[in-house]
């Protein structure tokens, strides 16, 4: 049995996906509301039944006839292209794990017959659904995974030597450290956020509106601000979501003009011992911009042994109509190597 559940069936929605003892953030109501908001497509949670066994999926399903190049061509709500909402994503599942290709199995055939024409998947770094994924799947880039296993002072001590030295230069400059599990300072989150992405360059996808936050903000007891104050003022913020086993680094920044009395490191301490102390198993830090930059390398300072490899997921469900679209799209088959789905060629 597959049923789709619609976002506005937000109680049953966050219901099903609590039921699941290892429910990740990525797939509560409110995540993907947000990026329904953002225009990112018309979310919906797949729950699926073989048995015992049971699955959930949240999609974001886009109507191709929407995009700018088949506009006026194709037939609306016809055909329809699924990706995972920013972050992490796919199956979570429970039950019998000889169901898991049974459920799957059903799920293609359900995305066929109501013309899902392909996916798109960020798989959870830390679930098995890659393993029985039946598509192609490929790893770019590595993530960083703090384990919350042990004593605080085990893992206080499995810190980079460098993060150890900043923490206590932190201490000593006095900053504190201010845990906001309402938003009551969004705008100040805002001012330092959007500073920083115009300090990196960041891409517009990034420059997320004050809307998103709100609409975040609504799930509560899933996230929460931390902001560091210095002599009065926030100069360091990231905002934290987190599901029943794992905490994510989400989005954050840091004024520029603080660097010097070490805000980051003491940022990125304090909420390992918040996850810690709220009895969360791990703490995302993430990757970095590109492949292991200096990014990366900067949270891999606070796990040493915590790389884990970050995989996407490419599926085709009708390869008829993917190939037609290409055809109607008169793409030359080295056009956007690597993007997926090749139809939409990056800017659709």
């Amino acid at each position: 049995m597959i049923r789709e559940i619609q976002i506005h069936e937000r109680e049953l929605w966050d219901a099903t996906v609590k039921d699941f003892e290892n429910y990740d953030v990525f797939y509560l109501n409110g995540y993907a509301q947000a990026f329904e908001d953002e225009g990112e497509g018309r979310p919906a949670l797949i729950y699926t039944e073989w048995g015992e066994t049971r699955g959930i999926n949240v999609i974001l399903k886009r109507d191709i006839a929407e995009c700018p190049f088949f506009q006026g061509i194709l037939e609306k709500k016809r055909y329809f292209d699924l990706s995972s909402p920013y972050g992490y994503g796919g199956f979570l599942f429970k039950g019998d794990p000889q169901n898991f290709r049974m459920i799957l199995k059903e799920y293609e055939e359900y995305c066929l017959e109501r013309g899902y024409v392909s996916e798109f998947v960020r798989f959870e770094l830390l679930e098995p659904y890659r393993k029985y994924y039946n598509g192609q799947t490929e790893s770019r880039t590595h993530n960083i995974v703090r384990n919350l296993n042990g004593t605080m002072e085990e893992i206080y001590s499995d810190f980079e030597y460098k993060v150890r030295k900043n923490y206590r230069k932190a201490k000593k400059n006095g900053l504190e450290i201010i845990v906001d599990e309402r938003g009551k300072r969004l705008e100040d989150f805002l001012r330092i956020y959007y500073g920083t992405m115009e300090r990196t360059e960041a891409k517009e996808e990034f420059f997320l509106k004050k809307s998103f936050f709100q609409t975040l903000g609504k799930m509560k007891g899933n996230i929460c601000y931390f902001h560091v104050l210095h002599e009065g003022e926030i100069i360091s913020t990231e905002l934290v979501i987190y599901g029943s086993k794992n905490a994510y680094s989400y989005l954050g920044g840091t004024d520029r003009r603080y660097f010097g009395v070490r805000p980051n490191d003491f940022l990125k301490v304090e909420i390992i011992k918040w996850a810690k102390e709220k009895g969360l198993k791990n703490f995302v830090l993430g990757g970095g911009y590109g492949k292991d930059d200096g990014i990366f390398k900067y949270k891999k300072s606070f796990a040493p042994n915590g790389e884990v490899d970050f995989y996407i997921g490419k599926r085709i469900f009708d390869m008829e109509t993917y190939k037609e679209l290409c055809r109607m799209r008169k793409m030359d088959e080295e056009i956007e190597e690597g993007f997926f789905p090749k139809y939409r060629g990056g800017r659709g």
